[in-house]
């Protein structure tokens, strides 16, 4: 595995929504970001990073009725009090829009934009939330939370955005590679 202090260059990382993101990206002022938005731009290339699946994520000690259809089940997690990404739900409105095939009915308690931050949350009994299952091992191990409904599911999709014009720098190609590799 690729080190970032093997690459011998300075870095700061940036986080903020991917339009803000990509935004700074055509303004040449960061040089690479990792996305879940596409958009259509000549100046701007995009590699397939990783697919990342998001579940429906409680505390541990939350009790969960069984044998419910899909409305019930809809009708359940409507009754919790969710924590979200961001105020216009970005994932979990995805996610009702592929299982319930409409809008959710949510305001979120709280807003967390940090994914690491929303386990905790959750783990701590403060709500559920939709997390994506690459985070939630050690969090599963230890009792701390657990996946409700497995069947519902949502993927996402990951891209580096770099600039066309310097696609053929060798610290993007670098990085570039280093996180496909370890991703893949």
């Amino acid at each position: 595995m690729i080190q970032v202090n093997e690459f011998n260059s300075y870095t700061v990382s940036q986080f903020g929504t991917a339009d803000q993101l990509l935004e700074l990206l055509k303004e040449d002022k960061i040089d690479i970001v990792i996305t879940s938005k596409k958009y259509q731009s000549p100046e701007i290339e995009y590699s397939f990073l990783h697919e990342e699946e998001f579940v429906i994520v409680a505390p541990d000690y939350l009790e969960i009725p069984e044998n419910l259809d899909l409305k019930s089940k809809e009708k359940f997690l409507l009754s919790q009090k969710w924590i979200s990404y961001g105020l216009e739900l970005p994932i979990i409105r995805r996610l009702w829009r592929e299982h319930f095939k409409r809008r959710p009915i949510i305001k979120p308690i709280h807003v967390i934009p940090n994914l690491h931050l929303i386990l905790k949350a959750i783990e701590s009994g403060i709500g559920i939330s939709l997390i994506p299952t690459y985070i939630l091992l050690n969090s599963m191990q230890e009792a701390k939370a657990k996946v409700l409904f497995k069947e519902l599911k949502v993927s996402n999709k990951l891209y580096i955005a770099y600039k066309t014009k310097n696609k053929h720098l060798p610290e993007i190609n670098k990085i570039t590679a280093a996180l496909s590799i370890k991703n893949n």
